[in-house]
């Protein structure tokens, strides 16, 4: 695999990534009605647009023989691990908390509160104790963040369905959001877990590029879904 063959898989990635944060921001100057956290959603939408641009660094540097970022390298920050580490309970816990938000029972919230809090404390505690923060994917983070999200959307449905909201799905952007989060990370993180094991060093180049294959059309679908989603309610009198 060539650099070039990187920016193949990345570059449509990151584009979406991009367009689903402007259609955000024209969702939110252009929206009568918003709940408050559409402006987190959007906000993280950008936080990871700079995230994945940063964390081209190490495939770059890969890929090109360390030809460029070559002072990385017998560093911890060889790999990006450790930023996607991060960003891997980021993510999980801002969603976990974004579908959470609508629930109207107060006691439901804050169990759920208290269990992504926990998971962030013993994340931290599993990454840095294992070792693996530096070295790969947590595993640990990907099964649990992907479960504690699961249940998120779960119950988030399950509110839907007691709310008026179900009639006015259409223009409900949560639901859009919902969708690509959860097919997303469904789709993903069986693959990311496997990929621990396999590797182009070891042969492994066709597992290797079924998983960029997977991931490219996951994020496709994901931030498609999103920027749907925006267009859609953005383009409604009054959107929910």
């Amino acid at each position: 695999m060539q650099l070039t063959d990187f920016w193949i898989y990345a570059l449509p990635g990151i584009f979406l990534e991009i367009s689903a944060a402007l259609v955000g921001t024209y969702y939110l100057k252009k929206g009568r009605l918003q709940f408050k956290n559409t402006n987190y959603l959007v906000l993280f939408l950008w936080f990871t647009v700079l995230l994945e641009t940063l964390g081209c660094y190490a495939p770059i540097a890969y890929f090109s023989d360390y030809k460029y970022f070559a002072f990385v390298v017998g560093t911890p920050f060889e790999n990006n691990f450790w930023l996607f580490n991060l960003y891997g309970l980021t993510n999980f816990s801002f969603f976990a908390f974004y579908f959470i938000s609508f629930l109207k029972n107060k006691y439901w919230r804050n169990i759920f509160k208290l269990l992504i809090g926990s998971f962030i404390v013993i994340a931290g505690i599993v990454m840095t104790t294992t070792g693996s923060f530096f070295k790969e994917p947590s595993r640990f983070v990907a099964i649990v963040g992907t479960m504690l999200l699961f249940v998120g959307v779960v119950l988030f449905y399950f509110e839907l369905l007691r709310s008026n909201i179900l009639l006015q799905v259409k223009r409900f952007l949560p639901f859009y959001v919902s969708v690509g989060v959860l097919v997303f990370n469904l789709c993903i993180t069986p693959i990311d877990i496997l990929s621990q094991y396999f590797s182009v060093a070891d042969g492994n180049e066709l597992f290797v590029k079924l998983h960029l294959n997977v991931l490219l059309f996951a994020n496709i679908f994901m931030y498609s879904t999103f920027i749907f989603g925006f267009i859609i309610c953005s383009r409604k009198k009054k959107s929910y």
